[in-house]
């Protein structure tokens, strides 16, 4: 396990063993998107940017959308490099991209491009990033191919209701493994239930290759909340649902091959 550390980015080494792995022994989403915030909670530290440092300030990051590509996820047995760093802010928004490359760098598993915002502890509303963030963020020459979106603009800020022509509701309840530093459930554990939705049977023959999802309400602790989907050729969409049905926690659009 290596680590190379700036302010302008930030790389650990992980090697996947076989807990970090599904029945077909690649790396799970669920754990891929662990690990992309393991690595980004490391850089914050160098960064002053840190949940404990915001936290002092009545401050803490949330996660608002997540485009995650995963070419060639890697296999049990491989040791694999996280590279982390800042684009250019955004208005409220602190991008975040991520590359996880092999042992050749041109080696490339997955790659990621997040949104965060600075949230106030006491109003929940989200702040303008700090001085600080705003003097590195842009410092990194690193690239990254450039994700295609699979949410429209529209979909991005409004998401989109069920219909009949939707899957029956799974329901699920948010239990103390699921739950974040914000007690909330972990924006993982969100992906990871819209893949339980699915029969194995569909599981066993398709693998996601690349997810948007958008975060718009949090869940809480021993909450009940509902997924449903809808499959077109190689894309499905999917809503988290509250236990009234009638309020978007997220939303997403995943392409399976």
């Amino acid at each position: 396990m290596t680590t190379t550390d700036n302010i302008a980015s930030f790389s650990h080494s992980f090697h996947i063993y076989n807990h970090c792995t599904d029945k077909s022994g690649l790396l799970r989403v669920k754990t891929l998107c662990d690990l992309l915030n393991d690595v980004a909670e490391m850089h914050t530290v160098y960064q002053r940017a840190d949940v404990a440092t915001l936290n002092q300030n009545g401050m803490t990051w949330m996660l608002r959308r997540i485009l995650l590509s995963m070419p060639e996820l890697p296999a049990q047995g491989a040791n694999v490099s996280v590279t982390t760093w800042n684009p250019e802010l955004s208005g409220l928004l602190v991008p975040r991209l991520y590359r996880v490359s092999g042992k050749d760098k041109d080696c490339l598993h997955a790659f990621a491009y997040t949104e965060w915002l600075m949230v106030n502890l006491h109003t929940m509303r989200p702040e303008r990033p700090t001085e600080m963030m705003k003097s590195i963020a842009g410092l990194s020459d690193e690239r990254i191919p450039a994700g295609v979106p699979l949410l429209s603009r529209a979909e991005q800020k409004t998401g989109f209701m069920p219909d009949d022509n939707w899957s029956e509701a799974c329901c699920f309840k948010a239990g103390y493994a699921d739950i974040d530093f914000n007690g909330h459930l972990t924006q993982s554990s969100y992906i990871q239930r819209m893949i339980d939705a699915h029969e194995f049977s569909f599981l066993e023959r398709h693998r996601m290759r690349d997810i948007e999802v958008v975060y718009a309400h949090e869940i809480k602790p021993e909450s009940t909340f509902y997924v449903r989907f809808r499959r077109e050729g190689d894309m499905v969409s999917y809503v988290v649902l509250n236990q009234e049905r009638n309020l978007l926690h997220a939303w997403a659009r995943a392409r399976w091959q």
